[in-house]
C-alpha cells in the first residue's frame, strides 16, 4: 500500500512534467512492435471484442465466453479464482495484456486470474490464439489476451443475487497537452457454499484502481487490484471446507512509454513497465498467517519501425520491426510451517530478448516472419520464430502459419512450497512448442455473413506437470519424458440479420493430451472441455430497448480429486446455461440494465468439487456525464 500512495503522490510532477501537445497516439498496437498490423492480412483468425461506450457486463469473463471459444475453470462464485486456457494448453500459458501491461502473476504461477478483473471500462479485447513468442515472449505459448481501456465520464451502481454490490466510478478529461482517465472499482458479495458440504457462505471483496495520463507522444498507465477471498480454498488450491480460510491479494502495475516518429520511416517506441504482486494466505483454524508469496517485475522495451512505402516509392513495401528487451524478476516466499521443511526463499533471475519482424503485404499476398532470441540467467538460450502467409482475393481469405514457442518453469514450480503437500523441482527445463495453423475466412457483401474456420496441431516438449509423487510425500513438479499434442478446429460464423439484430455462434474442438508413464498412452489432459458451443443472439429494439441472450454448452471435463493420496482421476457432467442481459436507454445519458445468469438454475461444476452459482440476478444503473 506504500507504495500505491507514493506512486500517487509523484502524479502531479509527472503531469508537470508533459511537453508534448495533441491529443491521440498516431498508432494502434496490436502487437508491441510499433507497426500499425492489417487484421485482414494477417496470417490468423484475430478476434476483436468491442464492448462499446455502454457495456454493462460486469464480467469479463462472460463477455469472452459469449463472444469466443476460450475456456474457463472458475472455482466457485462472483470474483473467485478463474483460470482461462486457450487451445488446450495450461493457464500460465496465456499472456495477458492491459492497455500493454503484462499482468501475469509471477507470484502465482505465473497466470492470470480473470476473477479479480471488472469490464465497465473496458473499450475491446483482441485475442491472438497461437505461438506468439517471437513478438511476446516466453508467456504467450498457445494465446495472447490484449484488453484495452478507456477514458469516460459515468458512474454504475449495481446489485444482486447473493448480496452483490458493485460501484464503478470513472472520470476523464483533457486540454491541449493531454488526456486523463481515474477509474475507482468496487465489489463485495457473500457468494456461495463453494464446496457445497456445509451450507455456509463464502465472502468476496475485489477492488481496482486506474490511472491513464497520454499525450501524443507520452503515456502513463497505474493498475491497481486488492482482492480478498474468503472461500473453501486452502493455500494448495485443494477443496477444504473451512470459511475461515482466506486469501488476500494485491497487485500494482504501472507503465510509462515514450513513442515518436523519427521521420517518415522510423518509428520508435520506448517503455518501461514495473510491478508487484503479493499473495497472503490465513490459516482457517487461527486466521494467521500461513504462507505469502510475493514478485517484482521489471520490464525494459525498446522497438523500432522502419516503413518503406515511401522511400520505395510503392504500396506494396515491407516494415521491419527491431526489439531489444530486459526482464527482470524477483521472487520471496514465506512459510509459517516448517514441520516437514523449510520452504521460505528468495530468488530472482533476469533475461534479455532480441527480436525482428518481416511485414511484406503484396497485391493479393502478405508475408510474415519473425525472429526473437532469448537469453535467460538460470536456462540455455531460446530461439523462437514465426512464419506466416495470406492469401486474400476481395472477401475471401486463407492463411498458414508455423511457429515456435517457449514457457520457463514458474517460480512456484522450482521452488513452490505447502508442507506436506507440494515441494518444488529446481531441476525443471523449459517447455518448448511447435504449432502449425492453417484456416480460412469468407465475407459476403456488406459483411452480412462471415464464417472463419481454423484448425491447428502443436507438440509439446517438456511438458510440466506439477501433480508426481514426491519421496518425501506430497507432489512435486517434473518434467514429462515423452511429448504432449494439441490439436482441434475452432468455427466462428456471424450473421447480421436486419440492422437492429445479429447471430453469433463459435463452435471449439480442443483434444490435448499428455504423456501417461504408468499406461504409456496419450491420455487427456484436466480442466479443458473437448467441444464448447457458444450461440448468442443480439436485438435492438429502436434504440431504447435492447436484448442480449446466450447459449452455453460445455462437453463433461476431466479433473483431478486430491480428497486422497495418489489423486484420483474424475469427470465433471456437460451442461448447458442460458444467460440474458436486457438494456433499457432511459435517455441518453441514463440506462437500466437486467442480467439473468443461468436461468434454467443448472447444477454444475468448472473445477472438480467447488459448485458454480446458480440462477443469479443483477440490476445495474448507469449514467454518463
Amino acid at each position: 500500500m506504500r507504495r500505491f500512495y507514493l506512486m500517487l503522490l509523484l502524479l502531479p510532477i509527472y503531469l508537470i512534467s508533459l511537453t508534448a501537445s495533441g491529443n491521440e497516439a498516431p498508432y494502434i498496437y496490436i502487437s508491441p512492435n510499433p507497426s500499425k498490423v492489417n487484421i485482414d492480412l494477417h496470417s490468423s483468425n484475430i478476434d476483436i471484442i468491442s464492448l462499446g461506450e455502454n457495456n454493462v457486463n460486469y464480467s469479463i469473463t462472460d463477455i469472452l465466453k459469449k463472444n469466443t471459444s476460450l475456456s474457463f475453470s472458475q472455482s466457485g462464485g462472483i470474483s473467485s479464482q478463474n483460470q482461462l486456457r486457450m487451445r488446450g494448453g495450461e493457464a500460465n500459458h496465456v499472456l495477458v495484456l492491459i492497455d500493454g501491461i503484462d499482468v501475469n502473476d509471477a507470484a502465482s504461477g505465473s497466470e492470470y486470474d480473470f476473477g479479480q478483473l471488472f469490464s465497465y471500462n473496458i473499450s475491446s479485447i483482441d485475442i491472438l490464439s497461437g505461438a506468439f513468442s517471437n513478438v511476446h515472449g516466453p508467456d504467450a505459448v498457445s494465446g495472447v489476451v490484449s484488453i484495452k481501456t478507456k477514458n469516460t465520464n459515468s458512474l454504475n451502481m449495481a446489485v444482486g443475487s447473493n448480496n452483490t454490490n458493485i460501484k464503478n466510478y470513472s472520470i476523464a478529461g483533457e486540454n491541449k497537452r493531454f488526456q486523463y482517465g481515474i477509474d475507482v472499482n468496487l465489489l463485495s458479495s457473500k457468494g456461495t457454499d463453494d464446496s457445497g458440504t456445509s451450507g455456509g457462505r463464502n465472502r468476496y471483496e475485489s477492488d481496482n484502481f486506474r490511472v491513464n495520463i497520454k499525450s501524443i507522444e507520452h503515456d502513463f498507465t497505474l493498475l491497481y487490484f486488492d482482492t480478498y477471498r474468503q472461500n473453501d480454498r486452502n493455500a494448495t488450491g485443494m477443496l477444504s471446507d473451512s470459511e475461515y480460510a482466506s486469501t488476500d491479494i494485491n497487485q500494482i502495475y504501472s507503465k510509462y512509454s515514450f513513442q515518436k516518429s523519427i521521420n517518415k520511416y522510423v518509428f520508435s517506441k520506448n517503455e518501461i513497465q514495473y510491478s508487484t504482486n503479493k499473495n497472503n494466505d490465513f490459516a482457517p483454524t487461527t486466521g494467521l498467517f500461513s504462507s505469502l508469496t510475493q514478485s517484482e517485475k521489471l520490464k525494459l522495451k525498446s522497438s523500432t519501425s522502419i516503413q518503406l512505402k515511401d522511400f520505395l516509392k510503392s504500396k506494396y513495401s515491407p516494415t521491419i520491426s527491431i526489439g531489444l528487451e530486459h526482464k527482470k524478476i524477483n521472487f520471496t516466499q514465506l512459510v509459517a510451517d516448517k514441520t516437514y521443511g523449510d520452504g521460505d526463499q528468495m530468488q530472482g533471475e533476469y533475461s534479455n530478448s532480441y527480436s525482428t519482424e518481416l511485414i511484406y503485404p503484396l497485391k493479393n499476398l502478405q508475408f510474415e516472419f519473425g525472429l526473437r532470441k532469448t537469453t535467460n540467467q538460470k536456462f540455455d538460450n531460446q530461439n523462437t520464430h514465426r512464419f506466416g502467409i495470406t492469401y486474400k482475393n476481395k472477401n475471401k481469405k486463407i492463411f498458414f502459419n508455423h511457429s515456435t514457442a517457449f514457457k520457463n518453469p514458474t517460480f512456484t514450480e522450482r521452488y513452490g512450497y505447502y508442507a506436506g503437500t507440494f515441494k518444488g523441482n529446481s531441476d525443471l527445463k523449459p517447455e518448448n512448442v511447435r504449432q502449425y495453423e492453417i484456416g480460412y475466412s469468407i465475407n459476403t457483401a456488406k459483411e452480412k455473413f462471415n464464417i472463419s474456420q481454423t484448425f491447428y496441431n502443436a507438440k509439446l516438449k517438456n511438458e510440466i506437470n506439477g501433480f508426481i509423487s514426491h519421496s518425501e510425500g506430497g507432489y512435486t513438479a517434473k518434467n514429462m519424458d515423452s511429448n504432449s499434442y494439441r490439436k482441434g478446429l475452432e468455427t466462428k460464423v456471424k450473421y447480421n440479420i436486419n440492422k437492429y439484430s445479429n447471430a453469433f455462434i463459435s463452435y471449439n474442438y480442443v483434444d490435448s493430451t499428455e504423456y501417461n508413464s504408468t499406461s504409456e498412452k496419450q491420455k487427456s489432459e484436466s480442466r479443458r472441455p473437448r467441444n464448447v458451443l457458444n450461440i448468442n443472439y443480439d436485438n435492438n429494439f429502436f434504440n431504447k430497448l435492447s436484448m442480449s441472450s446466450n447459449i452455453f454448452y460445455s462437453s463433461k471435463v476431466k479433473d483431478t480429486d486430491f480428497s486422497s493420496y495418489p489423486y484420483q482421476n474424475v469427470y465433471m457432467n456437460s451442461y448447458f446455461l442460458l444467460n440474458t442481459t436486457m438494456n433499457y436507454n432511459v435517455d441518453s445519458n441514463n440506462k437500466i440494465s437486467l442480467v439473468f445468469k443461468n436461468i434454467f438454475n443448472r447444477e454444475y461444476n468448472e473445477v472438480n468439487g467447488y459448485n458454480s452459482p446458480g440462477f443469479e440476478v443483477l440490476i445495474n444503473y448507469r449514467n454518463s456525464f
